[in-house]
């Protein structure tokens, strides 16, 4: 009889563990092909507007020097990336140093001219820490506010970066990388 059901208990204990791996094999494979067709369904955000710009500024004292106490900032240069592919930059910009204790306060909008003539606007808005260092990286966002020809109705924003040397105004850069939608 002791036999009998120690080898009931056996077989009782052999079935339990196959079906805990059974079990646990499902839930395990079950998983993974969840996992895998998440990955795979998932999507990857690619910015439909990244451009470069290169160009030099001129600089002039802010008239409101209680509450700007900063600069007016002209600038021009070249553009590159896309949507366009080789263009021309024009920003105009004023950067304040009493609105932020500590900081510049960037607020700008730059233009960028196609070799057809059509335009892209653009306005931003930009901080970076006042430092005794000549190197400045402004960083903040950016939006498109349309512009003309094929940018008539062109929208969108993104994040903006800029490299100043504060001694030498002819090579200043900005990062521009977002997206671009076109309504209408």
């Amino acid at each position: 009889m002791a036999g009998i059901a120690h080898r009931w208990l056996a077989r009782t204990a052999g079935a339990a563990a196959a079906a805990v791996l059974i079990v646990g094999g499902t839930a395990g494979t079950t998983f993974a092909v969840e996992t895998d067709r998440a990955v795979a369904g998932a999507e990857q955000w690619l910015p439909t507007f990244e451009m470069t710009a290169q160009y030099a500024v001129v600089a002039s004292t802010h008239p409101d020097t209680e509450h700007c106490a900063g600069f007016e900032v002209i600038g021009t240069g070249t553009a590159t990336g896309k949507p366009i592919t080789n263009g021309t930059w024009t920003q105009d910009e004023v950067a304040c140093t009493a609105v932020v204790p500590g900081k510049y306060d960037i607020t700008g909008t730059a233009t960028i001219t196609e070799s057809d003539g059509d335009k892209l606007n653009l306005s931003y808005r930009l901080a970076a820490p006042l430092t005794e260092d000549n190197l400045v990286y402004p960083s903040g966002s950016f939006v498109i506010t349309g512009g003309t020809g094929e940018y008539q109705y062109a929208t969108g924003n993104g994040k903006m970066d800029a490299r100043v040397n504060l001694l030498d105004h002819s090579n200043v850069s900005c990062s521009l990388v977002g997206k671009i939608e076109y309504l209408g």
